[in-house]
């Protein structure tokens, strides 16, 4: 084919084939694609009104409706070219399509259902020639030889292509956090809350079945925190967490009281939950409270007391600094060191000869001493 006289359009300065990269790694369907051309020596004017009716998406699959009114708008006046097999991948890798297309308006439609079908029928009602070829693609290019616009599309696709499937939404887990704040005291827990009563079976404390919540100071040492709750099982629920503080200027927080109509029970915990004043204390793992046979989970958990516009401030953290990576990280560290120090020392106790024979000399002697 001759190469059009026109300018190339801001289109073509995007390489043809980087879109079909494109396509081929974001999008496939059980489809052939279609492919118009057409030369720049009619009126660019025209041409670039009808490109922007025309859509011509990369990620768009035309069924055969679609793809016959698009192909209405365009006035495609040469022999239509239909292989037997054609594919994205035919497209990608020709490179007489890219020299026959080069400098011409293409309209590329990478996923049609049955193009040859809608070719056919309008070529029919036309009474205009569609050639179908089953040999080499390229030696068909070559001898294409317009100044007006060709198509190229095939029959089938040898390749096959599984529909796309729609990836479901994450669920939206902002309903499964179980927030608490009062005055005094915030209470954060990404997830909800656990409570095992001995006799009862595992209910969840979600942020719906909260009633109220309060907080209060016992004495200048003890900072109560209460959330009331209703539950189907348990019935009415109240929960207190003593915050006691400590004489370095630090929050502890070692028991949680619950109570039910059935009474007064105290839950504590093995961990060493401490952060000093002006901080919030957070902690990844499980924490449970429990006194055997009743425990009270909490996952994520963050908590702050005596906050500041309810947020929380610099968290510590129950991991702490050295964790066990941290750990695994130092100790092979050192082995690493050691070899290394070893390996030094051997080097620098090396002993090169320091005394050399004359041959024209006396030779020299050495002592079993040295």
């Amino acid at each position: 084919m001759t190469r059009g006289t026109g300018k190339p359009s801001n289109m073509v300065r995007v390489s043809f084939f980087a879109m079909f990269a494109v396509y081929q790694l974001a999008f496939a369907f059980a489809c052939t694609p279609a492919v118009i051309w057409c030369s720049h020596d009619h009126d660019s004017s025209d041409y670039d009104a009808t490109y922007r009716m025309v859509p011509s998406s990369p990620l768009q699959k035309l069924t055969s409706d679609e793809f016959e009114k698009s192909l209405s708008q365009l006035n495609v006046t040469e022999p239509v070219v239909v292989v037997e097999e054609l594919c994205v991948e035919d497209l990608r890798n020709s490179k007489v399509l890219s020299n026959a297309t080069n400098g011409s308006k293409i309209f590329y439609f990478p996923c049609v259902d049955s193009p040859d079908e809608i070719f056919q029928k309008i070529y029919k009602e036309k009474q205009k020639k569609i050639e179908v070829i089953d040999h080499e693609l390229n030696m068909i290019l070559k001898d294409i030889d317009s100044n007006g616009c060709i198509a190229l599309t095939g029959k089938q696709c040898r390749y096959s292509y599984t529909e796309r499937i729609k990836r479901e939404a994450l669920a939206d887990n902002s309903t499964s956090e179980f927030k608490i704040k009062t005055d005094n005291v915030l209470l954060y827990s990404a997830q909800p809350l656990i409570l095992k009563i001995s006799d009862k079976p595992e209910v969840q404390l979600i942020q719906s079945k909260v009633t109220g919540m309060s907080s209060r100071k016992s004495n200048d040492s003890v900072v109560i925190l209460t959330i009331k709750l209703t539950d189907q099982i348990i019935g009415s629920l109240t929960l207190d967490f003593f915050f006691e503080v400590k004489s370095a200027g630090y929050y502890t927080l070692n028991r949680v009281n619950y109570e039910t109509t059935n009474g007064v029970d105290n839950l504590s915990t093995r961990r060493d939950i401490s952060f000093p004043f002006g901080f919030s204390y957070h902690c990844s793992p499980k924490t449970t409270f429990t006194d055997g046979t009743t425990f009270l989970n909490i996952m994520d958990m963050q908590v702050q007391v005596d906050h500041k516009d309810a947020t929380f401030s610099d968290a510590y953290d129950c991991v702490g600094f050295t964790s066990i990576p941290i750990w695994t990280g130092i100790f092979v560290t050192v082995i690493l060191g050691l070899i290394m120090i070893w390996a030094l020392i051997m080097i620098m106790d090396i002993r090169t000869m320091d005394r050399f024979d004359d041959p024209k000399g006396k030779t020299i002697t050495i002592s079993s001493a040295e």
